[in-house]
């Protein structure tokens, strides 16, 4: 009895030492992506789905941009609180709506923005999307859009839900997209403070003062941007961008303990980009890449180029040389053809991965060959066939 209750004391012990390795594995995540480039520069289990607390509010934000590019709402439309925007649990970040309270679009967007707040966040989406549930659908309609694929919402906030994840990955895709189109939230995201003017009865001394959810990161290497999380579940979360020199570069870190530990990793990785990457042009567009044959043309060679100039951002250890690179043709292509047709890509690839890819196009126009020219060539291959045949019988 005695053995059988040692292997059972020696069998919990291993377990409990294993089991908390492999949580703290699937926790964290960390990434650097080039902006202009979307090259992605630092991996650290990227594409492990994730709760993301509240950087899902970075899709809120998103839509919300979207909606006013798009005429929907106007930064000055009244949004009127329902009971489902107030009645959020407690200890929840909030700025303490009222049901019936009235606030502008843009007072909730800086709400959304500089403090998290979640009942801002329902506000909003209920004033665009009719409900939150309508809301949500969007937003896993945009994550499709944008070829999110390691990301399911199921709420507008980020309070933690079974199933609701983002992969470090993705973040970094949602934050490269929405500062792409939507430049303008960085003027929101970059407010370390903000007193918002407000008279109710859960706010009651007049004003609402509103702190930055990383404060201590805003400035440090010029960090405007862009969102924090935090739940239990999820541990510390962020997102953060920062241009230093003409180049802006994006950060994520998932699952860290603590917020020293979360910006200590943050600095840790935006120096490491700033500092040990730089951009390199490894081909210009109009540079001769390559000759192809095309079916049916009248010059038996075409030369190929690339039709915009390729970026790699490589450590300054690295040149461009030792990546590898590779053309793609595409099938069936036959004169006539116009200058800037497409012909193909040209990808490089650091190992088996693809770190960039460029449309690769004809530089000249080309004039499909005559009748008699397309006889005389098929004539001339038929007898250079029959040579190597016969050749072939004498070797």
């Amino acid at each position: 009895m005695k053995k059988y209750f040692c292997m059972l004391l020696t069998l919990l012990l291993l377990m409990a030492m294993i089991a908390p390795a492999g949580a703290a594995e699937q926790k964290t995540a960390s990434l650097i992506m080039d902006f202009e480039t979307g090259q992605i520069l630092h991996a650290e289990n990227i594409d492990t789905p994730l709760p993301p607390a509240s950087i899902t509010k970075l899709m809120t934000l998103h839509l919300v941009f979207e909606a006013l590019a798009q005429g929907k709402i106007s930064l000055d439309d009244p949004v009127r609180a329902s009971a489902n925007a107030s009645n959020l649990p407690q200890g929840s970040s909030t700025i303490f709506l009222g049901t019936g309270e009235v606030l502008t679009v843009k007072e909730l967007l800086e709400a959304v923005a500089i403090i998290s707040a979640n009942d801002a966040g329902i506000a909003l989406a209920e004033h665009i999307a009719g409900s939150e549930g309508a809301f949500i659908a969007m937003m896993n309609e945009k994550a499709r859009e944008l070829d999110l694929e390691n990301t399911t919402f199921t709420n507008v906030h980020g309070l933690h839900a079974e199933g609701h994840l983002m992969s470090a990955r993705d973040i970094a895709i949602l934050s490269r997209e929405t500062l792409k189109k939507y430049p303008d939230i960085l003027k929101y995201s970059s407010i370390k403070y903000l007193r918002m003017e407000r008279d109710t009865r859960y706010v009651r001394q007049g004003y609402f003062d509103m702190h930055s959810t990383f404060a201590s990161l805003i400035g440090w290497r010029n960090i405007d941007g862009l969102k924090t999380g935090w739940t239990p579940e999820a541990n510390r979360c962020i997102t953060v961008t920062a241009e230093e020199n003409g180049r802006r570069y994006i950060v994520v870190v998932m699952g860290e303990e603590t917020i020293s530990q979360r910006d200590k990793k943050v600095k840790e990785l935006l120096a490491k980009a700033f500092d040990r990457f730089h951009p390199v042009v490894a081909a210009k567009a109009g540079d001769v890449i390559d000759t192809i044959a095309i079916d049916m043309a009248k010059n038996t060679a075409a030369e190929i180029v690339p039709a915009q100039d390729v970026t790699l951002v490589i450590s300054r250890t690295e040149s461009v040389e030792e990546f590898e690179t590779k053309i793609d043709i595409l099938p069936g292509l036959k004169a006539p053809m116009k200058k800037g047709d497409l012909a193909g890509t040209l990808s490089y690839y650091r190992g088996e991965e693809k770190i960039a890819e460029v449309d690769l196009v004809l530089n000249a126009d080309l004039e499909k060959a005559s009748l008699l020219t397309r006889i005389l060539r098929y004539i001339s291959q038929l007898f250079a066939e029959l040579a190597d045949w016969l050749l072939g019988l004498f070797e």
